[in-house]
């Protein structure tokens, strides 16, 4: 099939609009339309086989429709010099974000003919935004951050110019659409809701970056106290921390980002979350720490519960609850504490909790190495 292109108007004023159009491509084909220096405009045909594009008229010259399949065709277009002064605004990027320069550029032309030394002054609903003169080109350009999130309408008006036309007050408008700056929030939620002292606690922090997950961000857990640890955010933008250390009563526990690597600003955005803890009541777990012995491949552990009945029969399990494997009993003495040492197998260093049980009684805490 061969092209026909047809230019809507076929002459037209310096710095008025024309409309390019093809028929007889192919559906689907890409057009690509050039004209003078403007950047070529690439079009897909429609079922029917129509593409057009439309231009901004600078000079006189061939308008060039092509595709890969249907070949090129090309039709002159006429440009009149311009009966009055006109002013043109552009913006760049065509989608900036909150905070991110923006560059304005107006230009002005006279019968088609660029003004040179013309003072442009750029302005918003919220006042002015700064001044720029015409280059040779007839471009004036500001570059600014200062355009809120939202829609703006920027005005650039001429306050002088050396020319044949009347400039001087005249003016074009362009919207830009601003879009927000992604922001960094971190939360921070506990568990159990109501923990005893000395059982664990686990302290999960959330980042996120424009409500997208920041994963290998370090997160510092701390209390008025002084830090807890740190945690690393995995792929879904959480760091967990389990603690033992946080004290009976309500403590207020802060998560912070010391370190990210993301767009938004994430170090030092923080959160908080109170933890009620309520005082150990009966038996009691306390946290328990094994050691290495290497010759023997095995680990020598200490579990120690307090508040048991005296003289009663204390059991600890390895893990959470009274269901698993029971590492050594102790019989409680008379103020309630109940101590016994236990050898454990390498299978059995898995366990990061046991439990202690004595009748009716549970309580769970934390195993792990001990540190020198």
């Amino acid at each position: 099939m061969a092209l026909t292109l047809t230019l809507t108007p076929a002459s037209v004023a310096a710095g008025g609009t024309f409309t390019a159009s093809v028929t007889g491509a192919a559906a689907g084909e890409t057009i690509t339309f050039t004209y003078d220096a403007a950047v070529p405009v690439v079009v897909t045909a429609d079922g029917a086989g129509n593409a057009s594009a439309t231009f901004t008229a600078t000079t006189t010259g061939v308008v060039v429709a092509a595709g890969p399949t249907s070949g090129a065709a090309t039709a002159t277009l006429t440009v009149t010099p311009a009966a009055n002064c006109v002013v043109t605004l552009t913006s760049t990027p065509a989608i900036p974000v909150a905070g991110q320069p923006v560059t304005l550029t107006a230009t002005v032309t006279c019968g088609g003919v660029p003004v040179s030394g013309a003072t442009v002054l750029f302005t918003s609903a919220s006042g002015p935004l700064g001044v720029g003169v015409t280059t040779p080109a007839g471009a004036a350009t500001l570059t600014t951050s200062l355009l809120p999130a939202g829609s703006t309408v920027v005005t650039a008006t001429v306050i002088a110019a050396t020319t044949t036309c009347t400039c001087i007050g005249v003016a074009a408008t362009t919207t830009v659409v601003v879009t927000p700056a992604p922001s960094c929030v971190v939360t921070l939620t506990s568990s159990p809701a109501n923990p005893v002292a000395g059982q664990p606690v686990t302290l999960t922090a959330t980042v996120t970056c424009g409500g997208v997950p920041v994963t290998g961000a370090l997160v510092l857990f701390s209390t008025p106290g002084g830090p807890l640890g740190v945690g690393v955010t995995g792929a879904g933008g959480t760091a967990s921390l389990v603690t033992t250390l946080l004290p009976a009563g309500s403590t207020v526990v802060t998560a912070t980002v010391a370190a990210a690597t993301t767009t938004c600003t994430c170090v030092g955005v923080a959160a908080t979350a109170t933890v009620n803890v309520t005082a150990a009541t009966g038996l009691t777990a306390q946290p328990a720490c094994w050691r290495l012995d290497l010759a023997t491949l095995t680990a020598h552990a200490t579990f120690t519960a307090t508040g048991a009945t005296p003289g009663s029969t204390v059991t600890f399990h390895l893990g959470t609850g009274p269901s698993g494997p029971v590492a050594c009993t102790a019989v409680a003495d008379a103020s309630g504490t109940a101590t016994c040492n236990a050898t454990l197998n390498l299978f059995q260093l898995l366990f990061v909790t046991y439990t202690a049980t004595s009748g009716t009684q549970s309580s769970s805490s934390t195993l792990g190495p001990c540190i020198p």
